[in-house]
């Protein structure tokens, strides 16, 4: 029975937060290993749950400690030319303090810079996500609404 599990398929996950400042801006994140910006979050590691790689992630690229996130979303993502398929979860946290906002770090290494934006200027800093992209309006009609919403690449 065991020797089943080892040949079924494996998927990719990873998993993101939107965080928003009191102004309802939200914040986002500059890897350095990419030519675009995201949102707080990253890849799910092995027999790790995704809200539990949401917190981890959250923590090492900004040091905020964010124990309190609600499941927002989850969406397929076919497999393409450049990537295997994938799961990818969106949670939503509370609006940061002050005091969190101030506590913001990023090592410099994976993370290099961050930033609060206005809803309606998002598209210049996220477009180049297509999936997030795609996804991300869902999320916070979603999130509006207080629930939350199922997709396949964004649709």
């Amino acid at each position: 029975m065991d020797d089943y599990y080892v040949h079924l398929p494996k998927k990719r996950m990873g998993a993101g937060v939107l965080l928003f400042n009191r102004a309802g801006e939200l914040l986002i994140v500059k890897p350095s290993y990419k030519n675009h910006w995201s949102i707080p979050g990253g890849v799910v590691e092995v027999d790790e749950s995704p809200k539990a790689g949401c917190i981890r992630e959250v923590k090492e690229e900004t040091g905020l400690d964010l124990p309190n996130l609600e499941f927002l979303c989850v969406d397929y993502c076919g497999a393409n030319d450049v990537k295997n398929e994938s799961l990818q979860f969106v949670f939503s946290g509370d609006v940061l303090s002050r005091k969190q906002i101030s506590s913001i770090r990023v090592d410099g290494k994976e993370i290099i810079d961050y930033q609060f934006v206005q809803i309606k200027n998002l598209e210049k800093y996220l477009a180049k996500r297509k999936n997030l992209w795609r996804r991300l309006p869902k999320c916070l009609e979603a999130l509006k609404k207080n629930t939350f919403v199922y997709l396949e690449n964004g649709e």
